[in-house]
């Protein structure tokens, strides 16, 4: 039987629906999982939504609320979503607390590492010394920078090599990684692109959109998480 991946969806307030790109979904389907959306609510039973699935990815959107790590907004900063800060935050507490794989991506990562105890870098032109290109101007399925893997560790252990081409979309990053994170992809500027989660379950936090890139090799993180959720 394909395991059940609970997926997280943005909320807009303005026009009063959820939104998920449907690339999520079928990267799941794709590589052999059954997809679910979680939809972000207050006062909703977090643990009988774990209960239903097998795995959960969180996915990407606005910004971390900075406050939610200790920091006072910068002036880069982007807009904050607080329903979905409050539900993710939560939500992520308790997946990370239990036995089920967990598979970060983008914002996912950003905001597992908060949930943990880690911070952010609220806006990467303004706070990297020397930094490259992190919001890409072209299709979303193409590669626009490398990311370099740490030997020995489970992202190189997926893809069988030191470094990858990824698509880029994000001003902020993991600053301070969370305890029991560990970053193990980089971009040439310094930039962590991966945490990985010690755990003796699938626990793995990408910056990229590894979803939009349907084609290629990226299809490798989600039947690692798909198979890990089985």
């Amino acid at each position: 039987m394909r395991p059940v991946i609970g997926i997280t969806s943005r909320y807009l307030n303005d026009k009063k629906h959820y939104n998920l790109p449907d690339a999520y979904t079928k990267a799941i389907q794709r590589n052999g999982g059954t997809p679910i959306i979680l939809p972000p609510l207050y006062d909703i039973d977090q643990e009988q939504l774990l209960g239903m699935i097998d795995g959960i990815i969180f996915t990407g959107g606005p910004d971390v609320d900075p406050m939610l790590y200790g920091e006072q907004p910068l002036p880069k900063q982007g807009g904050i979503d607080i329903l979905r800060d409050t539900f993710e935050i939560s939500l992520a507490k308790k997946a990370l607390a239990g036995k089920k794989p967990i598979f970060g991506i983008c914002r996912g990562l950003q905001t597992l590492n908060v949930a943990a105890g880690g911070t952010l870098i609220q806006d990467i032109p303004s706070q990297v010394d020397k930094p490259i290109k992190h919001s890409q101007e072209t299709e979303a399925w193409y590669g626009t920078h490398h990311v370099k893997l740490e030997p020995d560790s489970v992202v190189h252990g997926i893809f069988g090599k030191e470094q990858v081409k990824v698509n880029s979309f994000h001003h902020q990053a993991c600053k301070a990684s969370a305890p029991g994170f560990k970053a193990t992809g980089w971009a040439p500027d310094g930039v962590i692109e991966v945490l990985e989660i010690d755990s003796p379950y699938y626990r793995l936090c990408v910056q990229w959109h590894p979803e939009h890139m349907h084609k290629g090799e990226m299809n490798k993180l989600f039947s690692a998480f798909v198979e890990a959720s089985k």
